[in-house]
């Protein structure tokens, strides 16, 4: 095999200075046909391969991605973020790009995003999250950075993967009011999240379509973390215990997890004398006794969108695209059953 011949050594050999050659090999059109035809020619000849960082540096890319973590208290441990960082991952390194993972707390999400764009670190960002009134897209936009969220966003202009969230939660009340059931109680999201309210819409259109006025004593407020839903349980078992709540639809699956492990402390079965069911399928439900029953979404899929929707923003200046991948309900017969 022949040595690798550097860019100045190609140059000399062509006959050409190494600004023509480097514009011949990047394509480029102030190039006459014929001159690049023999440095292609020449540089195929002789084994010549562009330094890849150099050659990213010079079209001033990176190949590097920004992924913001979820903020607290929500972190990168949660599994379903670890499920849907394999997805994101795979796509990108599939493509030659690398992550960059910065440690933002809530305090400094708009600082640490300042940093990200300085410079031209990173060719996109990816973002988790999105607000109801979320100022991280106006300072995106003024960076011009190529962003994308996991998540479905207020601002129509935004390009977002998200899984149906309203539906997934309309389908879980109805599968419970199958079952009989008219009591349904809802621990629900982060405050401010557009998720938290989507899935607490699909709630109250799932009690809709069954007849059900809603109470509020039974939308119970949540943080999506496990500790928000054992402490969500806890302050309301008086109303378990009274048979005013029957079934619980936790907005995801740690906070189902936090609930069953504070009605167990409370010795009360499930689904024997309330129905449990969660939102987002992680894989650690899979495992519990009985397995989670709970709306499921493709999280790794996830991942995989949100990257190439990034992707063909940054390679094909794509505009904006809003991607809602289905849901649906798994582990049936698990922890829910007809009321007791």
């Amino acid at each position: 095999m022949l040595k690798k011949i550097t860019m100045a050594e190609l140059a000399k050999k062509c006959g050409f200075s190494k600004a023509t050659v480097s514009r011949a090999l990047a394509d480029d059109p102030r190039v006459k046909p014929e001159t690049k035809e023999l440095i292609l020619e020449m540089a195929k000849r002789y084994n010549y391969q562009p330094h890849l960082v150099a050659s990213n540096l010079a079209r001033r890319r990176t190949k590097t991605i920004g992924l913001m973590f979820p903020k607290a208290p929500r972190t990168m441990a949660d599994p379903f973020f670890l499920e849907y960082l394999q997805g994101v991952s795979e796509t990108l390194f599939a493509q030659g790009y690398s992550l960059l993972l910065p440690q933002a707390q809530r305090e400094n999400v708009t600082e640490m995003i300042k940093q990200l764009v300085a410079h031209s670190r990173v060719d996109g960002i990816i973002l988790t999250e999105p607000l109801l009134e979320d100022s991280r897209i106006e300072l995106l936009r003024q960076s011009r950075v190529p962003f994308a969220f996991l998540g479905s966003t207020v601002d129509e202009e935004v390009s977002w993967v998200d899984g149906d969230n309203r539906g997934g939660a309309y389908e879980a009340v109805l599968a419970l009011g199958s079952l009989g059931h008219r009591r349904i109680a809802t621990i629900t999201g982060e405050p401010g999240l557009v998720s938290t309210e989507k899935r607490l819409a699909g709630y109250y259109d799932g009690l809709a379509a069954l007849g059900i006025e809603p109470r509020k004593e039974l939308v119970w407020p949540g943080d999506f973390t496990r500790q928000g839903g054992y402490q969500a349980v806890r302050q309301h078992l008086a109303l378990i215990e009274k048979g005013e709540a029957t079934a619980i639809f936790a907005c995801n699956d740690l906070m189902a997890i936090g609930a069953l492990q504070a009605l167990s402390e409370a010795g009360m079965a499930v689904p024997g004398q309330v129905s449990i069911m969660g939102f987002d399928g992680i894989e650690v439900g899979q495992y519990l006794m009985p397995p989670l029953t709970t709306v499921q979404q493709p999280v790794f899929r996830l991942g995989q969108e949100v990257a190439r929707v990034l992707l063909r923003q940054i390679e094909d200046n794509e505009e904006t695209v809003q991607i809602t991948l289905p849901v649906k309900i798994i582990n049936e017969t698990h922890t829910i059953g007809p009321v007791a």
